[in-house]
């Protein structure tokens, strides 16, 4: 009986072994595939119907695009939708190509070959953005359906009237939800954004330097250099850069036409919370700072502060910034992770 029992154990495991590493073999077989088409976007066009790189077991998650290229159709969206895909696309392997984690397939009725792809779904409209899991569940036998991975359960991404970089953000969001992988958008032309960026504030500068007041012209170059490294310190750790490079928006809406400040999740923040952040340290460097110099403060018949009351009031009155900035900075952390655990009084 033991034996018995052991014997259907090791072929369950072996039938396990081999049902993973066929699926394995596919997906490698996959990014093969997906480098053919680097040049562009990473994106596989399905042709003449054929879907048999995607029948079997799968141990990874499928961006179907349903589309049209084709002007007869008149699909306007089509083509914006495209470009979102692409962008998306491009981003998702110049991180994770070889993880074999996700492909984009796009089927295109600008093939007439694809038209029973989409008769088999009953769809009427188009364009339709998938996301399908992974399926280990799926036993092959003599007769394969050429259509499972289209009638497996997916997620349905609904593409928001927004501007082009929110929708790119928008659909990054669901796909990164999905996969629990960040997608770090990339921008269109990062060197010529930094040689415009370097360009305007060269300008600002000379502008400031010659045509500025003479408080300002007069002031050490030492002193100009100390503050702008302090700026940048102070925007880089706020999270300036990763604002920029993934194009988040400013300020948010949520469902109910609300205004969203502070986002949650660990992973994502918008731009005007770099500002809070920042002004937040700032305060928070200033407090400390004046604390220290009302600490070393002599008081004289001559000085601004002429009484120990005075002096006192003002080094309580900070330490009570102190803590209400500290508490602010932490109370956003809190919106992010509520499991911080160095946080003082929450107060949104």
């Amino acid at each position: 009986m033991m034996h018995r029992r052991l014997v259907q154990l090791l072929i369950t495991l072996i039938s396990i072994i081999a049902l993973v590493t066929s699926s394995h073999v596919q997906s490698v077989r996959l990014t093969e595939e997906c480098i053919k088409y680097e040049q562009g976007d990473y994106i596989i066009p399905i042709q003449n119907g054929d879907l048999s790189l995607f029948t079997g077991p799968r141990d990874y998650y499928t961006i179907a695009v349903l589309t049209s290229s084709d002007s007869r159709h008149g699909c306007d969206v089509c083509s914006d939708l495209d470009k979102i895909v692409s962008r998306v696309a491009q981003s998702w392997y110049t991180d994770y190509l070889h993880t074999n984690l996700l492909f984009f397939v796009k089927i295109d009725l600008v093939d007439a070959a694809n038209v029973p792809i989409f008769e088999h779904l009953a769809i009427q409209t188009i364009p339709h953005i998938w996301l399908i899991p992974p399926n280990l569940n799926i036993v092959e036998g003599n007769e394969v359906n050429p259509f499972q991975i289209l009638d497996d359960s997916h997620f349905i991404f609904k593409i928001p009237t927004a501007s082009f970089d929110e929708q790119v953000m928008q659909f990054a969001r669901f796909v990164s939800e999905g996969l629990q992988k960040n997608i770090l958008i990339r921008q269109d032309s990062p060197v010529a954004t930094f040689a415009k960026t370097f360009a305007v504030t060269l300008l600002v500068i000379l502008i400031i330097k010659r045509k500025g007041p003479n408080g300002v012209r007069t002031i050490p170059k030492s002193k100009v250099i100390l503050f702008i490294l302090i700026f940048l310190l102070i925007i880089f750790i706020c999270g300036y850069q990763f604002t920029v490079q993934s194009g988040v928006p400013f300020i948010a809406k949520g469902k109910s036409e609300e205004i969203i400040i502070i986002s949650g999740g660990r992973h994502y923040q918008f731009g005007i919370e770099v500002v809070l952040v920042g002004l937040n340290y700032v305060a928070l460097a200033s407090s400390l700072l004046v604390l220290i110099y009302l600490g070393q403060y002599n008081i004289t018949s001559e000085s601004v502060i002429d009484n120990e009351q005075l002096k006192f009031g003002l080094i309580l009155f900070l330490n009570v910034g102190l803590y209400v900035l500290y508490s602010s900075l932490t109370s956003i952390v809190l919106r992010k992770d509520h499991e911080y655990p160095y946080a003082f009084t929450k107060l949104f």
